[in-house]
């Protein structure tokens, strides 16, 4: 049993040492398990493999300068698996910080109404943020405000899981001043304000997103068709030697 579980650990640590530096942390955030992680880099590694088969049988049977095709191939299948997940974890961050917008742009009326707590207005809005990363992140917040009730660690621990920005921490830390002031209006103003500017900057990051989107297009295209020119090319040249061979 010990040895079954030393052996379990020994191929844990193994594909943990090949991961990049930055793919547990992403993928963590993501809400993958390291169970999960480890399978997916079992998953990748398979891939690699399989990728590199028909050219080392190629190198076999034909030349052996197709070892360094094999070779290449393999790595590059497995950068490629590397390269998806920090696009979705791109994606992650740009959909996690316009949940997070929206939630402080909804949380400023609640707070102007009179008999509003930071309770009912949390509660409130959890019932229309959408299900997610943010909504869950708040279901935590409201637990550890009850547990922690003179702490503003729950408030920064939100924003860090929520946004990850410094004008996210900035906003849940003047919240929680609001929360220990109630009647100080001007930190409602502020809070406006802050809700504002990261309003500002989620429609840049909106803009920015689909502009990078356009901009890779007439590439996407150029690419398709150089995919149709290297095929016929390919074709043409195996013709050729099809026929100087008989």
């Amino acid at each position: 049993m010990d040895a079954t579980v030393t052996k379990g650990k020994v191929k844990e640590s193994f594909f943990k040492k090949i991961a990049e530096k930055d793919l547990f942390k992403m993928l963590n955030e993501m809400g993958d398990s390291d169970e999960r992680i480890i399978k997916f880099q079992k998953s990748r590694l398979l891939k690699s493999v399989i990728a590199t088969i028909p050219f080392l049988l190629f190198a076999i049977f034909f030349n052996k300068m197709f070892v360094f095709a094999s070779i290449g191939l393999g790595i590059f299948v497995w950068s490629n698996e590397y390269k998806r997940i920090v696009k979705f974890y791109k994606n992650f961050l740009f959909e996690k910080q316009l949940v997070f917008s929206k939630f402080t742009r909804m949380l400023i009326p609640y707070l102007l109404q009179s008999d509003a707590t930071m309770y009912s207005v949390f509660n409130r809005i959890l019932t229309r943020l959408e299900d997610g990363h943010v909504k869950h992140c708040l279901e935590r917040l409201i637990i550890e405000m009850n547990e922690k009730p003179n702490s503003d660690e729950p408030f920064k621990k939100f924003a860090r899981d929520a946004s990850g920005t410094d004008s996210a921490i900035l906003f849940m830390t003047t919240l929680y001043d609001y929360q220990q002031n109630t009647f100080d209006h001007s930190i409602i103003n502020e809070l406006g304000q802050l809700a504002s500017e990261e309003l500002f900057e989620a429609v840049d990051e909106i803009k920015d997103f689909k502009l990078k989107k356009f901009a890779m297009f007439p590439t996407k295209l150029t690419m398709a068709s150089f995919i149709i020119t290297i095929g016929y090319a390919a074709a043409m040249l195996t013709d050729a030697f099809v026929n100087i061979k008989f």
